[in-house]
């Protein structure tokens, strides 16, 4: 199964592809949706779909996977945010991909076995579960690899025990290559755009880049 997690931003999105498959979880890809900056929320929230659907037809998900809403103290952020989760839900469901989602207590619970994990803790947890996961991943890669993390334990009894035993300090720890490699390996074969690239300034800013 290839599950792709979002971490939902008005400014920035981050995504994470990963494939459960028997015993493993492996990275695919990640990065970063980027919409231009300055511009109105209408315009961000364009480039957000549009950006998603690049990354849906390169990647060809299974299934994503996203953070419930977290209502904080400001409204308006709140507000903005839940916009931003609205045009990525709906780029996915226009692309023939369901979606699934999971309260941020639950993915930090599944991934590290805490609830309230520090981003540092679940950035560590991500790099230990995940093989072939490259160094130097930004913290909205990590919570969007963490949710599709998050899913595959729901979904296959089989990760959640090998996310048990991780959590335990069983196993073999995940070695992590370094960015370039990892990315050379994503791309080989697949005809997929390179795996860690932005996707920046939806439309017209000439795609991957």
């Amino acid at each position: 199964m290839r599950i792709l997690g979002l971490d939902p931003g008005s400014l920035t999105t981050g995504y994470g592809l990963i494939a459960a498959e028997p015993g493993r979880l492996c990275w695919r890809a990640s990065g970063l949706i980027r919409p231009p900056r300055g511009e109105a929320l209408a315009a961000r929230l364009q480039a957000l779909h549009q950006g998603l659907t690049a990354v849906l037809q390169a990647q060809r998900p299974d299934v994503v996977a996203l953070e419930d809403s977290f209502v904080g103290r400001h409204a308006r952020t709140a507000l903005v945010l839940g916009h931003a989760r609205g045009a990525l839900i709906v780029a996915a469901l226009a692309a023939g991909v369901p979606v699934v989602e999971y309260a941020p207590r639950l993915v930090k619970l599944a991934v590290t076995g805490a609830g309230g994990a520090r981003k540092e803790q679940v950035l560590h947890m991500v790099g230990r579960l995940l093989e072939g996961a490259p160094e130097g991943l930004s913290h909205d890669e990590t919570d969007a690899l963490a949710v599709a993390i998050c899913h595959a334990h729901r979904s296959q009894p089989q990760a959640g025990a090998l996310l048990a035993g991780a959590g335990r300090g069983g196993g073999a720890s995940r070695g992590r290559r370094s960015a370039g490699g990892a990315r050379a390996q994503a791309g080989a074969g697949s005809g997929a755009p390179d795996s860690r690239r932005a996707v920046r300034g939806w439309p017209g800013a000439g795609g991957w880049r």
